[in-house]
């Protein structure tokens, strides 16, 4: 007997221009979905990994989702990943949406005030200042100037 599949956010690249028609499509369908921006070849969508193939399959969405290779399957994002990263996109007006290079790696930090109190992140030097990096898997981080003294370490 199969497990009944969850909900989960899955990560695709679509071709420039194509959001709109794909947002509607996706809204039309009950399907929650992100499109970062001032990123919007990207998106993530919230559903079963079975129902976001078969709109693959059928034709009716023209996207390529990314592959988590240690898995050999599509790429899920955590929940808090994807609470996080949007929080800090729509709150944040100055939020650079950039793909994820060789970002130098920090010290893991969690916001403890402000519009961003929660999120959870990595802090990078970045031309002398201080930066929270807040990241979806290896697809994509958000980048905003932060105060030092408005984080802590994360626990985790």
């Amino acid at each position: 007997m199969n497990k009944p599949e969850k909900p989960a956010w899955f990560a695709a690249s679509m071709r420039n221009k194509q959001w709109k028609k794909i947002s509607l499509l996706l809204d039309d369908l009950g399907i929650g979905h992100y499109i970062p921006p001032s990123y919007n070849t990207l998106l993530f969508m919230r559903t079963v990994k079975s129902r976001a193939l078969s709109l693959v399959n059928a034709g009716r969405l023209n996207s390529r989702f990314f592959i988590d290779h240690s898995t050999r399957t599509l790429l899920e994002v955590p929940d808090k990943q994807m609470e996080d990263f949007i929080k800090v996109v729509e709150n944040v007006p100055d939020a650079e949406c950039t793909q994820e290079y060789n970002l130098a790696k920090g010290d893991k930090v969690v916001v403890t005030s402000g519009p961003l109190s929660g999120v959870e992140g990595e802090i990078v030097e970045v031309d002398g200042g201080t930066s929270l990096i807040v990241r979806v898997r290896s697809l994509l981080c958000a980048k905003v100037t932060i105060s030092r003294q408005i984080v802590r370490p994360s626990t985790k």
